[in-house]
């Protein structure tokens, strides 16, 4: 009677393991696709991570081209305020009148021309808008995030609320889609 008892009950458990490694399957795939989701989330994050970096450095050259040319800063020689355009072609550098003495207005020219080139090379269409605010410089680093998208213009309006975020007069010209990510920074000199 137990041996019959044993081969009804295994007659009606057939296909059970089948069902739980098909239950086994689908959940894994749920935590994999979780996995993978932090993944691409982490790789964005870092990408994001990397162009703050290089726009603190980028910051900290210009700080210190300004800081070798006083009087090119007093006479605001160093400020960028024409509008973002998000232009990735390089700028002409321009040359002093005499070869061996640059006044400070020509090594202001030559300063941001060159920054402004290393600022496209380095940023994907990278951008600037700097001011001078008494002993204080405002710096906004501007560039745009590859692969980003917004539905409406909503997002233009944050982004150009000024703080952290754009300059309103820096974005004026501008009506891509999307606006370009800014970053701020207040360097003295």
């Amino acid at each position: 009677m137990n041996h019959r008892h044993t081969t009804l009950r295994r007659r009606n458990q057939r296909g059970a393991s089948l069902l739980e490694v098909l239950i086994t399957i689908l959940i894994m795939s749920f935590g994999l696709l979780g996995i993978a989701g932090l993944t691409a989330a982490s790789l964005q994050a870092t990408k994001m991570a990397q162009f703050q970096t290089t726009g603190l450095q980028l910051v900290n050259d210009y700080a210190e081209r300004m800081r070798g040319n006083a009087l090119g800063v007093g006479a605001n020689a160093y400020d960028m305020t024409a509008s973002y355009t998000g232009s990735t072609a390089s700028v002409t550098v321009p040359t002093c009148a005499t070869a061996d003495a640059c006044t400070s207005a020509e090594l202001a020219s030559i300063d941001r021309a060159e920054w402004t080139n290393n600022l496209r090379q380095r940023l994907p269409a990278g951008g600037a808008y700097v001011q001078r605010n008494g002993l204080t410089v405002d710096v906004w680093i501007m560039w745009q995030e590859p692969n980003q998208r917004f539905d409406d213009d909503s997002d233009l309006a944050v982004a150009s609320t000024g703080g952290s975020q754009c300059p309103a007069a820096a974005l004026a010209g501008y009506s891509g889609d999307p606006p370009p990510i800014c970053m701020y920074y207040r360097v003295s000199i």
